[in-house]
């Protein structure tokens, strides 16, 4: 049973990556913390969720990216500045996590997922906010990137449900191109985030069988699968499906 869950919100997860360019973690996350609470019960179950959901997130991202290039929706030169504050963000976070008390790690995991589905109910897609050219901003994006990148690593999620809309609302780019570019520098962050649960949790006590360090092998590779699967369909999906309600009932699940 616990096997069709995990292929099943790992679909819905891959799905929401491709159409919005985030929003896997947000499926993954919650729900591994629900099934690893009674099939590993006993163990660290939110940082396992957490390290397992950047793993099988790094297999989706990839997946991803690759589709959003193909797509043409990638800029390179904005993904080659994105990727140092994504490596040491996502690389700090897990170690941080590592020593957080695992109550404290839990309310952090809830409010900041809480904090993100009341910010897309209220979003207004309108954006009043001056735009301008990121090149000229290179520090500031830096800075606010490699923040987003460790405090989204500390709670396990994607980096991407912060970054697109800050990019989106600071520098006159296309959504589709920021959503592009997002989803491939997610394919570092979250590769890099994962190696960090696996270290971090490399000599942690109490792991149960077949986890490496906080990634749990047998939801990993499930995932891992059914998203580079079902993450270039919501891709191809992306221009047949309204995405502000899609946000919407996303935003309602995650409450």
């Amino acid at each position: 049973m616990s096997y069709l869950l995990y292929a099943l919100v790992s679909a819905v997860g891959g799905l929401l990556v491709g159409l919005i360019g985030t929003g896997m973690s947000l499926v993954v996350l919650p729900s591994l913390v629900l099934i690893f609470s009674g099939l590993l019960e006993g163990h660290d179950t939110v940082r396992l969720a957490a390290g397992t959901t950047m793993a099988a997130m790094a297999a989706g991202a990839i997946a991803g990216a690759l589709a959003q290039n193909r797509a043409g929706h990638v800029d390179f030169r904005l993904f080659r500045w994105m990727l140092l504050p994504y490596v040491v963000g996502a690389m700090v976070g897990p170690w941080i996590s590592r020593f957080l008390p695992t109550r404290f790690l839990s309310a952090y995991v809830a409010v900041i997922i809480t904090v993100i589905a009341v910010r897309m109910l209220l979003a207004n897609r309108e954006i009043s906010l001056p735009q301008r050219n990121y090149p000229d901003h290179r520090i500031e994006m830096t800075f606010v990137l490699a923040g987003i990148a460790m405090l989204s690593s500390i709670a396990g999620i994607a980096s991407g449900i912060f970054a697109i809309p800050y990019l989106v609302a600071r520098f006159s780019l296309p959504v589709r191109t920021i959503i592009g570019t997002s989803t491939a520098a997610a394919a570092l962050y979250s590769t890099v985030g994962a190696l960090g649960y696996v270290s971090a949790g490399w000599s942690a006590p109490n792991l149960p069988d077949n986890a490496v360090g906080f990634v749990y092998l047998p939801a990993f590779l499930i995932m891992a699968v059914v998203a580079t699967l079902f993450t270039p369909l919501g891709v191809r999906l992306a221009s047949y499906i309204n995405e502000r309600v899609l946000r919407r009932v996303f935003a309602l699940f995650l409450l």
